[in-house]
């Protein structure tokens, strides 16, 4: 039986101390599977270090529905390693950006063992793409088991939103209410699941309908079959950002940041 979780943290520094917890249990993990070559999985390994790896057929297929002769996709709390594949279809370049707030220490983790990868990642947390990478600038879009593990996951959501192109596409695959059959533990702060074809974000007794938290409408399509699979159809463009609401939020985050140091710093 999973004890009800509490009520999320409202203060900012609350909540990153509380996603920070999971951080050693991610660093463990992908270290180990660096130094084992997979662990019990040697073929994901293989696939992922790989650079002739194809593109997994999902992604394929909707670049060539879309009619795109060069293909570039952002696959967003990517891990170390992307697991997307690389090798585009017949007649179709691409280019592949993968991201991930922990993106710095995989790198020393990779280096120390002196691994290359075909796509390094690089830093840029969910919540805040559009810092780090031009607006509308993707076709695709992808996360897959990662946006459940982010401190506020419509924000991060809105930021694939702004970062894909007019027309792009924001492609999701997540395990069905992670974070209830984890405990609410670490990373595992939210639950993804669809209810009546609707994208449904939910912990305890608040429940967040994905299409109506939204600041733009868009076509989404929702279903659960074993993985929650979401497409989100970018149809409208994202109103501009103010120049004085970005600076405030990178106010807000630095000043959290700040304060979740000092607070462990003093035990």
């Amino acid at each position: 039986m999973v004890t009800p979780p509490r009520d999320l943290p409202t203060d900012l520094t609350d909540r990153f101390d509380l996603w920070a917890g999971g951080i050693p249990y991610e660093l463990s993990f992908w270290t180990n599977w660096a130094k084992t070559r997979g662990g019990g999985w040697p073929e994901e390994f293989s696939a992922r270090m790989n650079p002739e790896t194809p593109l997994v057929p999902w992604l394929a297929e909707r670049a060539k529905t879309a009619g795109l002769t060069h293909l570039r996709v952002l696959d967003v709390g990517a891990g170390p390693v992307t697991s997307i594949g690389y090798a585009p279809p017949p007649g179709m370049t691409i280019e592949i950006v993968a991201t991930d707030p922990l993106a710095d220490a995989y790198s020393r983790i990779f280096d120390a063992m002196g691994l290359e990868r075909p796509v390094p990642t690089i830093f840029a947390p969910a919540e805040e793409l559009s810092a780090f990478l031009e607006e509308e600038s993707f076709d695709i879009v992808h996360c897959r088991n990662a946006l459940d593990h982010s401190f506020d996951p419509i924000r991060g959501l809105t930021e694939m939103l702004r970062v894909v192109k007019m027309g792009g596409q924001v492609m999701l695959y997540h395990n069905p209410n992670e974070a209830e059959g984890e405990g609410y533990s670490g990373f595992h702060q939210y639950n993804f699941d669809v209810e009546e074809e609707r994208f449904i974000i939910w912990r305890g007794d608040k429940r967040w309908d994905v299409q109506a938290e939204l600041p733009i409408r868009t076509w989404m399509r929702a279903r659960r079959r074993g993985h929650v699979s979401v497409l989100i159809e970018k149809r409208k463009p994202m109103p501009r950002e103010r120049q004085n609401r970005f600076r405030a939020r990178f106010a807000e985050n630095q000043r959290a940041l700040m304060n979740l140091l000092i607070r462990r710093s003093l035990g």
